[in-house]
């Protein structure tokens, strides 16, 4: 994607759920390793959704509005962890389905007056989150312009699902994948690094492998970024290390995101 081009992404190939109700907090907190007491509207989060061994079944990021917190995953993972957080809910009060709501993503130098110019709010930190007619808009981590868009808007599609894996890439959020679910620590995707972990929320699922990694200092992989020759896809092993996602450049090399030994 030129550096000059502001692309508008169908986000078709990431999903959500939506938890809402009394014991929606309280539940998600005893899940993920984020401290939920600190998200808000104004405010979202990334997170992990962990095994009990401490390896990420999903990265999520979170979104807090009136009817609930929302959490996007990759499609591909989004029924298996849905499924597999249903087996906990137990007796807690709080509905947890399927969020349908469409989402578009933004990318690019122009896409805060992009947004200006339509009237809709741009907020300038990342993961900030600000609503107006009926829209909301979060700011994504990065170093470029990103924006997801929740709410209808009749915008033209200019953009790929290459160009958000790419924009993501480059920014250095991870994505799982059915290849890479249960394989990698957070810390090892630099969760830790992205904000992206509390060590002082409480107990959560795979919370202790997590903290003894922190607290022994033990943290012998890292997520880098290199470029591929050759497509390499999640959980491929290279030269340079284990992919955890990679996208196409626009020279018809690979950008990836690589687990690595340090």
């Amino acid at each position: 994607m030129p550096a000059n081009k502001t692309c508008v992404v169908r986000l078709d190939f990431l999903g959500a759920l939506r938890v809402a109700g009394a014991d929606a907090d309280a539940f998600l907190q005893g899940q993920l390793s984020n401290d939920l007491r600190k998200l808000t509207p104004e405010l979202g989060q990334l997170s992990s959704y962990n095994s009990p061994k401490g390896r990420m079944l999903a990265v999520l990021h979170l979104q807090r509005d009136a009817h609930g917190i929302r959490a996007e995953v990759h499609r591909s993972v989004l029924e298996p962890v849905l499924k597999r957080l249903r087996m906990f809910v137990l007796r807690s009060k709080l509905v947890l389905d399927i969020d349908a709501e469409p989402v578009l993503g933004l990318i690019g130098d122009g896409a805060v007056n992009f947004l200006r110019e339509r009237g809709l709010p741009a907020p300038e930190a990342a993961l900030a989150c600000a609503s107006d007619k009926g829209v909301t808009v979060m700011r994504r981590i990065g170093d470029v312009p990103r924006f997801s868009i929740r709410g209808t808007v009749d915008w033209t599609i200019n953009g790929s699902e290459n160009d958000w894996r790419r924009a993501d890439i480059e920014a250095g959020i991870p994505t799982i994948y059915p290849e890479t679910q249960d394989r990698f620590v957070p810390q090892w995707c630099n969760l830790d690094q992205l904000g992206g972990i509390s060590f002082d929320k409480g107990c959560y699922t795979g919370q202790e492998i997590v903290a003894r990694i922190h607290y022994l200092g033990e943290v012998k992989r890292r997520m880098r970024l290199v470029e591929l020759d050759a497509l390499a896809g999640p959980g491929g092993e290279t030269a340079q290390g284990e992919v955890v996602c990679s996208a196409l450049t626009g020279d018809g090399r690979h950008r990836a995101l690589v687990v690595q030994r340090i």
